[in-house]
């Protein structure tokens, strides 16, 4: 196949990748962060004004697709898309850049990584199109590949090395946690090339670290209220619904990523490709310390995971095909057969999410489409507010309906923080009232209550099911919680049962005189 050929096959596939984006639900982190990123151009302060346990990073990027959109005249969810996939285009054009520098005369090992990272970075995210996870391998990924040349030893040109560190610096910046994988494969480096220290004063590395100190001073001069917003907020965050290693490594990513290693064990890569192996296989193990670290077991905490092992077992396969041991040629091709179920299975899965939405997710019979159809009729122009410990029962549908939100905050998440200690299905939950509140917990009682006396929300989704996962699947009724506070109790006279859609109870604002929303 002639290189414009193939040129013409990646774009295909990139087109063919992207049609599932714009047919599928907008990931509810992303929806969040979107709708913090409008109200902070609208002149509230981040982390006052808006509580958000993430560093500005990404709330600072994500005003980036509310600014094009406002500039052209088209909404803020098809200009994230587009600014999304215009990345991931530069992402898989800079990697094209650098596999021609660390392989030059290996064209189908070039191109079959390529279509890798294609497929990585369009198919396997699905719902997660948009994660910080997402958006950090993007910029990643070619970063990962010029580490594989340093190893080499490859001529890797003056610019490339910058252009590639500052895109990674970028993407690390997203989370602390991000800079493990970047620790290990700069210490794999300084062991490789026998440089020690110097190591680190590699232009990428260099770079890297112009780009987080610069972040960092950017925080505490631009937002020093985030300093003091984790401190109080961590401890309960952290209380809030651990997951337990066992189940954390019994997932599938984990599971596929233990495969990978085996199989990493079985072929034994050599020549050229083994230091790309070994690059891969020191980021997929990083990652997967990292979902351990975060302790929540998020799907959207394995997408790096699973990306890493996938390509893993790329790498094997392409480098099996040129051994003459049987056994390990053998498991190359059961790893060439691992990356084809998975590319199958993950497109069968944007396929039949397509269908699902049919990108008006507003339109679907789904608990979703039907909520977005009851605030755009009895609160257009007006804000709701949903009582949920989850951020995807209220993020996108505050997007999709075209309403306000009645917050500073995403969701009622906090406060699972605040009664994991108690949570026994046996004794069941007693709320704290009066002097048994901590300050947090007062303080968080006041924001919700004070938020909902100010914006005086439409209509209520209150989630009623009789035992919540994340009370450890205890009863919790938050309306009986907060009305312990007369303010809230008097609040909520002024609303009467609307109708009940899936868990939630729907509750709407009593008409006042002339049919007016009452006072």
């Amino acid at each position: 196949m002639g290189q414009a050929a193939f040129g013409i096959l990646m774009v295909a596939g990139f087109c063919l990748g992207a049609l599932p984006v714009f047919l599928g639900l907008l990931n509810h982190d992303v929806a969040w962060l979107l709708h913090a990123a409008s109200r902070v151009l609208a002149g509230q302060k981040l982390f006052v004004d808006l509580l958000e346990n993430n560093p500005p990073l990404i709330v600072w990027l994500s005003c980036a697709p509310i600014l094009l959109a406002r500039a052209v005249g088209i909404s803020e969810v098809l200009a994230f898309r587009l600014l999304v996939l215009g990345l991931i285009a530069s992402s898989l054009w800079v990697s094209a850049w650098a596999l021609r520098r660390v392989l030059p005369d290996q064209t189908a090992a070039r191109r079959l990584l390529l279509f890798l990272h294609l497929f990585l970075l369009l198919a396997l995210p699905g719902y997660h199109f948009g994660q910080r996870e997402h958006l950090m391998l993007a910029l990643l990924l070619p970063y990962l590949l010029l580490a594989f040349g340093r190893a080499m030893g490859c001529s890797l040109g003056r610019h490339l090395p910058w252009i590639l560190g500052i895109l990674a610096g970028v993407g690390l910046a997203l989370k602390p946690h991000f800079l493990l994988p970047w620790v290990a494969v700069e210490a794999y480096l300084a062991a490789r090339t026998r440089r020690g220290w110097r190591a680190w004063l590699r232009p990428e590395a260099l770079a890297i670290a112009v780009v987080g100190l610069s972040y960092a001073i950017a925080v505490l001069v631009l937002t020093p209220e985030y300093l003091s917003l984790v401190q109080w907020m961590t401890p309960v965050y952290l209380a809030s619904t651990p997951a337990s290693y066992a189940s954390l490594l019994s997932e599938p990513a984990a599971l596929i990523s233990m495969m990978a290693w085996l199989g990493f064990l079985l072929v034994r890569p050599g020549g050229n490709h083994r230091a790309y192996c070994r690059v891969i296989l020191i980021s997929n193990v990083s990652f997967l310390v990292i979902v351990l670290i975060q302790d929540r077991g998020y799907p959207y905490h394995y997408y790096p995971v699973m990306a890493t092992a996938v390509l893993l077992f790329g790498l094997l396969f392409v480098d099996s095909r040129g051994l003459e041991t049987t056994r390990p040629r053998n498991a190359g091709v059961v790893c060439g057969g691992v990356v084809v179920a998975l590319l199958l299975q993950a497109s069968a899965d944007r396929v039949a999410e397509s269908r699902l939405w049919r990108g008006r997710p507003d339109e679907s019979d789904t608990p979703l489409g039907q909520m977005s159809r009851l605030a755009k009729d009895y609160a257009r122009g007006r804000s709701i507010f949903v009582f949920s410990a989850a951020v995807v029962d209220a993020f996108p549908l505050v997007t999709y309906s075209g309403v306000g939100w009645a917050s500073r905050q995403p969701c009622l998440g906090l406060l699972t923080g605040l009664y994991s200690a108690s949570s026994d299905r046996n004794t069941g939950l007693a709320y704290h009232r009066g002097a048994a509140m901590s300050p947090t917990e007062r303080f968080l009682l006041d924001l919700v209550v004070s938020d909902l006396l100010r914006d005086r929300p439409a209509l209520l989704f209150v989630d009623e099911s009789p035992h919540k996962p994340a009370f450890h699947g205890q009863h919790f009724d938050y309306l009986e919680y907060f009305a312990g506070d007369p303010r809230f109790a008097a609040f909520l006279r002024l609303y009467e049962p609307l109708t009940k859609v899936d868990k939630f109870g729907v509750y709407r604002r009593k008409a006042g005189p002339a049919g007016q929303p009452g006072a």
